[in-house]
């Protein structure tokens, strides 16, 4: 039986090379395409890494190391034999200054892997898994959209959210074809992971999230069918580094190229991870070294999405393009001062409207005073407050990546 049509838009990325594996292992979806862009690290070592991920699958599948048979079998032979294509995107956000997250992922978004002497995890030459695509990655999102009936295909959308954005500007109604979009990205009720504010994909192209979460609404249109993953529930979702990192003595290690690649990219991210806990105390590794699964938890959702125990509630907030200090921040209104104003500047409901109110009359003779253009509504965000279990995520995510314990 064929699996949901999937698309995953990405950076890759450690956690994005562990997401892509995640669906590549999975059963339950059919990957239709890897569309890229920058973020993470720069676009031509996002590609480089893909086909650095796809060798070392070859290899270990060469060596009978593949732990999931279906992986196994899709790393020889692709999606019933056809390669998943790899499109090239976005190259820059679509304002402002371009920014990598370097300072997690390394310089190539691999913790150095590509720099390694002697290059022990080359980049496929020849795979039945992938194959480049000749159309880039917004025109390759909408060709797949009109190929296959409305409301099927998935997105995970697990990087800066240009190419998303791209596409929908290129044709909107294609667009609106898709079934579900799972994203990655923002921070509503807790700090953000790249400056105080914002988390990295919304603060990479905050531009590109306003497309998609607020213009896509501004002549009255419905909402995308977005399911929003922000840090607030997937910094939860953790999963052991001593579960993913072997030492070399351990058979897994020993005897599988994919595991060693993940147990050498992911130091870096270790690294840093660890170094949050609190120099003062003694390190606590259950507390401290635990690798946060954002990017894939956004991809399970994607797969296991008719699962029972999602849950989501909708969420007013703007995205915070122009400010130095807060770019990419989401702006949530806390200020409970009535859906008249809520999630708006009441300093510029006042300049476009004219006058209300002068009077203290009451509401309802307000109302009918009040005259001018009508201000738009803050859009409401469906954001996902719950998932079948912290366990369930963890379990499933070893099982498919093929990890033994």
């Amino acid at each position: 039986m064929p699996g949901v049509p999937l698309i995953i838009d990405t950076d890759p990325g450690v956690d994005d090379l562990l997401a892509i594996v995640l669906a590549l292992g999975s059963p339950e979806v059919d990957l239709e395409a890897v569309t890229l862009t920058f973020g993470n690290t720069t676009l031509d070592f996002a590609y480089d890494n893909i086909l650095r991920l796809a060798n070392a699958l070859q290899v270990t599948a060469r060596d009978g190391a593949l732990g999931n048979k279906l992986l196994h079998e899709r790393t020889q032979n692709g999606f019933g034999g056809k390669s998943v294509p790899i499109a090239l995107g976005a190259t820059k956000p679509l304002g402002g200054r371009l920014f990598t997250a370097s300072y997690f992922h390394g310089r190539d978004g691999m913790s150095g892997v590509s720099f390694l002497e002697g290059d022990p995890f080359p980049k496929a030459t020849q795979t039945n898994l992938f194959q480049p695509s000749s159309v880039p990655a917004d025109e390759l999102i909408l060709e797949i959209l009109r190929k296959h009936p409305p409301n099927t295909v998935r997105i995970a959308a697990v990087a800066p959210l240009t190419n998303l954005a791209s596409a929908y500007l290129k044709d909107p109604s294609t667009f609106r074809r898709v079934g579900c979009i799972s994203i990655m990205g923002g921070a509503l009720d807790v700090p953000g992971n790249t400056s105080p504010t914002a988390e990295f994909n919304f603060f990479a192209d905050p531009w590109a999230a306003k497309v998609l979460l607020e213009d896509a609404i501004a002549h009255g249109d419905a909402p995308l069918p977005i399911y929003l993953f922000p840090l607030d529930i997937t910094s939860e979702h953790t999963v052991p580094y001593s579960l993913l990192v072997r030492d070399s003595d351990d058979k897994n290690y020993q005897q599988s190229q994919l595991v060693r690649l993940i147990s050498l990219f992911l130091r870096k991210p270790r690294a840093v991870t660890n170094s949050f806990a609190p120099p003062e105390v003694t390190f606590d590794a259950s507390r401290y070294d635990l690798f946060q699964a954002h990017d894939p938890l956004a991809v399970a959702h994607a797969i296991f999405a008719d699962t029972p125990g999602w849950d989501s509630v909708e969420r007013p907030f703007l995205v915070e393009t122009e400010g130095k200090l807060t770019r990419g921040f989401c702006v949530v209104d806390r200020r409970n001062h009535g859906a008249a104003v809520k999630g708006r500047n009441k300093a510029e409901i006042e300049q476009v409207r004219g006058p209300a109110n002068e009077h203290g009359l009451s509401e309802d003779q307000d109302k009918k005073s009040a005259s001018g253009p009508v201000i738009p509504e803050v859009p409401m965000i469906r954001v996902v407050t719950r998932t079948p279990g912290i366990a369930w995520f963890a379990d499933k995510f070893l099982e498919r990546l093929g990890y033994q314990s």
